[in-house]
């Protein structure tokens, strides 16, 4: 195919599976400027021949499965080669001279790779043409002076060294800095203070320098990075900062500043940016909330703070608000009534491990966007509030560790998409009954807990009958006698009650893998006699114990219903860097 096109100037098949072609057969065109092969599966080393290619400008390679080094010898000089993309794949060794003397490169993508070894700063300074580097994500090694670098590379606009391996240091000297740079990353790159270089950036859009060393206030100067209206993205989680100055960043939509030293009352000058669509400030030490005028915001995490007080009001004003996490504060008080203009917009509330005291307002309305809720850990009281039967997307529901009262809110069966319910370690009392609603209640439930309550009486059969997410089909595997019943296998199953009636004994998670569905009603019509039926889910329990210590912790911080109470953020938004 490649063959006979020999004339061929452009040739662009990206995101066109041509895994079955061998690299080695890529017997291109020599008068080829453009060659993208970008997702196109191939795997295996690069096939040299793409880079005897003298006539090459652009070459994507990226997102592919290539192992191997770069071609270290090459039989013609790659001069008017601009673009070179080999991002996103498996290649590794180190960098290969050729590379550091192509006079016209101006574009360098070499991040998400493995490779290593130490390069010096000097090989770069000689591509002064380049405009945009990526070697983020790689195992070099080496010390790197950023200043230097900056005033090399005086065509530079974009660099991206973030888990690079490279250690990035500063003199913070006056040297030149192209006044049109737009984006930098130094993530995890040693970085112990903020170059004052920075501050010649009047057009920079994106800046992270998270998980670095950097310590003390953030210096005042900052506000003056990108100009009045450019910054649109700032990332300087996971470092050692305790203050911020007064300053503005006008046109900012992204702000990270989780994981650091600040303490005391929020920053006021955070509660002037007008423009936040993103904000983290969880796992500080702030205090107190200020009223807040951020009508755009669609994410605010304050969570793992020392914030005090009641709920802030200012907050249901917010009806751009997406997703919202203040849990493991020191909020207390009465949820307000306006609670429910947060439940109508929002699909995330983490409001766990805090204080909040009285009832769950009973909203009226719509809540139909509503995801996950978490109340859990506080000092709740009053039955489970009616209106979650309208939240027909709702998915997590958590509200255990309160002291709410009532019977098995039943009709939560209604929810077809709820797939956690955990009510654990509150008053419930009464017999558990079977929604009267639907036919299959909780058909998506997934982890159910329902320990440290009064509940008695058998469990309805219908639940087990209905809870097809718990289950396993074994399509390909030969039945059992005994799995005609179901034809599915059980795969994980956490129910956990307290010292009852049901069996008269404190039961851990069960953890089990017998295709037996008559397991589960022996367990509701055993009472205090357990037969030779359950020895395996015991030995499976005891074995669980064994190697994880406490099962239900052990389930709640590493498994499943951890990661779905982030199901919003991860799944739904991914953070493209804002290009104002």
């Amino acid at each position: 195919m490649f063959r006979n096109f020999t004339n061929l100037e452009e040739l662009s098949l990206g995101a066109v599976n041509i895994s079955s072609v061998l690299p080695t057969t890529l017997n291109i065109s020599s008068s080829l400027k453009l060659l993208n092969l970008r997702l196109t599966r191939l795997q295996g080393k690069l096939p040299h021949s793409i880079f005897n290619l003298r006539s090459l400008e652009i070459l994507d390679l990226s997102d592919n499965s290539f192992t191997g080094n770069i071609p270290s010898k090459i039989s013609v000089n790659l001069t008017h080669l601009t673009s070179l993309r080999l991002s996103s794949n498996n290649l590794n060794g180190t960098l290969t001279s050729w590379l550091f003397t192509s006079p016209s490169l101006e574009s360098l993508d070499l991040s998400y790779n493995m490779f290593s070894g130490n390069v010096p700063l000097e090989s770069f300074r000689q591509l002064t043409n380049l405009t945009d580097m990526y070697l983020s994500f790689n195992n070099f090694s080496g010390e790197w002076e950023l200043d230097t670098l900056l005033s090399s590379l005086t065509n530079l606009e974009s660099l991206y060294l973030s888990y690079s391996g490279f250690s990035v240091t500063t003199n913070n000297a006056n040297h030149y800095v192209n006044p049109g740079f737009r984006d930098l990353e130094l993530a995890s790159c040693h970085l112990k203070v903020f170059p004052k270089s920075f501050r010649a950036m009047k057009q920079l859009r994106s800046l992270d320098l998270s998980s670095n060393e950097i310590d003390g206030q953030i210096p005042h100067w900052e506000g003056e990075i990108g100009g009045t209206y450019g910054l649109g993205y700032v990332n300087l989680s996971h470092n050692f900062i305790t203050a911020l100055p007064q300053f503005q960043w006008y046109g900012l939509a992204y702000l990270f500043l989780q994981s650091n030293l600040i303490e005391g009352p929020f920053p006021p000058s955070i509660c002037n940016m007008s423009t936040l669509y993103y904000l983290d400030m969880s796992h500080n030490f702030i205090t107190a909330l200020p009223q807040f005028q951020w009508y755009g915001l669609a994410y605010l995490f304050l969570q793992s703070n020392l914030i005090e007080g009641p709920f802030p009001p200012s907050i249901c004003n917010m009806s751009t608000l997406y997703y919202l996490d203040m849990s493991n504060n020191r909020f207390g008080g009465l949820i307000p009534e306006c609670f429910g203009k947060l439940t109508a917009s929002l699909e995330m509330i983490d409001m766990g491990n805090n204080s909040f005291q009285g009832t769950i307002p009973n909203v009226y309305g719509d809540c139909g966007s509503l995801e996950g809720l978490s109340l859990n850990g506080n000092q709740l009281r009053g039955e489970v509030p009616s209106f979650l039967s309208n939240c027909s997307d709702l998915s997590v529901l958590d509200l255990g560790n309160n002291h709410l009262t009532g019977t098995f809110p039943s009709w939560l069966g209604d929810l077809s998409n709820l797939e956690a319910l955990v009510l654990k370690s509150n008053n419930f009392h009464g017999h558990i009954q079977p929604s009267s609603t639907v036919e299959s209640p909780f058909p998506s439930l997934r982890v159910l807990d329902l320990s440290h309550n009064g509940f008695v009486g058998q469990l309805p059969a219908k639940y087990f009958e209905s809870f097809n997410s718990m289950k396993n089909v074994a399509k390909n595997e030969p039945q059992l006698e005994s799995d005609a019943e179901s034809g599915v296998t059980w795969e994980v199953v956490m129910l956990r009650y307290g010292c009852g009636t049901i069996l008269g004994l404190v039961m851990g998670y069960l953890m089990l893998s017998t295709r037996k569905v008559k397991w589960f009603n022996a367990i509701a019509d055993a009472g205090e006699s357990l037969a030779e039926e359950f020895e395996e889910g015991w030995d499976l329990l005891n074995y669980a114990i064994e190697e994880r210590g406490d099962v239900g912790t052990w389930m709640w911080n590493h498994n499943w219903i951890g990661d779905r109470l982030s199901h919003v953020i991860n799944h739904k938004t991914k953070l493209a860097k804002c290009n104002c």
